[in-house]
């Protein structure tokens, strides 16, 4: 793992993460997903938070009031159609606000830089290996993401923030199994070929393969979460993801819990 971040000819483009460390240090901030249970809130309750968005959110109605600091794109992988991945990253920057920064995996940077992307915006990049060594520094080589909410809470937790709150991790793909997968927009929505629909799927035992490392994987950022006194709560009404203590947004915004 170590010898791949070494032999990496552009750890500047992975360094420049350093000006983050702590710069949120005691704030909280609330990663939205696009799981189904976004449907049963009211975001614009988000619009003055420090909200940090992934993947296809940029679809949500309530997307300008919320101004995501930061969104979070998962690297290219198949079943996608690379053509019909870049197209969604466009698609993205025309929806995102003009001050939200982009965050993409380290592979993804040729793309940006091939066909122009995201001119307009600050973009950043995380080192993702397949092989984890353990190590907890978006400076330099993490985890490849299971899931893209993974690929967001070493960021936050690098920036310091004592209270993470999670949106939209309802992680109920078990139960569309062999069916569209269901998130809080329909899935004619979404412009990438092959994301959802229920023709792409494995057979079971790599499918619940993959679900286990990515609960894996959110149990390792609870531990790492609880090392550094920071906590991580799962605001998401209908979710198999249980690492987290579970809350309600409500009792959050109007200071009834913590």
């Amino acid at each position: 793992a170590d010898v791949m971040f070494a032999l990496y000819k552009n750890k500047k483009l992975i360094g420049a993460n350093r000006k983050l460390r702590n710069s949120a240090k005691g704030k909280r901030a609330f990663l939205l997903a696009t799981g189904p249970s976004l449907k049963m809130e009211d975001l614009k309750a988000l619009e003055h938070e420090d909200c940090f968005s992934v993947s296809n959110f940029f679809l949500h109605d309530d997307l300008q009031v919320i101004n995501p600091a930061f969104h979070f794109f998962a690297p290219y992988h198949e079943p996608l159609v690379l053509q019909n991945y870049i197209d969604w990253l466009r698609q993205a920057d025309c929806a995102l606000p003009p001050d939200t920064k982009i965050v993409l995996g380290h592979k993804t940077e040729e793309l940006v830089r091939t066909h122009r992307l995201f001119q307009n915006r600050e973009v950043f990049y995380l080192f993702l290996e397949p092989m984890f060594s353990g190590r907890f520094d978006i400076t330099r080589a993490m985890m490849e993401p299971q899931t893209g909410p993974i690929m967001v809470l070493p960021w936050l937790l690098y920036m310091g923030y004592s209270h993470v709150y999670l949106l939209g991790c309802d992680h109920t793909i078990l139960r569309d199994y062999k069916k569209t997968t269901q998130n809080f927009y329909p899935a004619t929505k979404d412009s990438r070929i092959n994301a959802t629909s229920g023709d792409n799927w494995p057979d079971i035992l790599t499918t619940l393969k993959y679900v286990s490392r990515m609960f894996a994987h959110y149990g390792y950022y609870k531990r790492r979460a609880d090392k550094t006194g920071a906590n991580i709560i799962n605001l998401s009404q209908d979710s198999w993801l249980d690492a987290f203590r579970k809350e309600h947004l409500d009792d959050v915004l109007s200071g009834r819990t913590g």
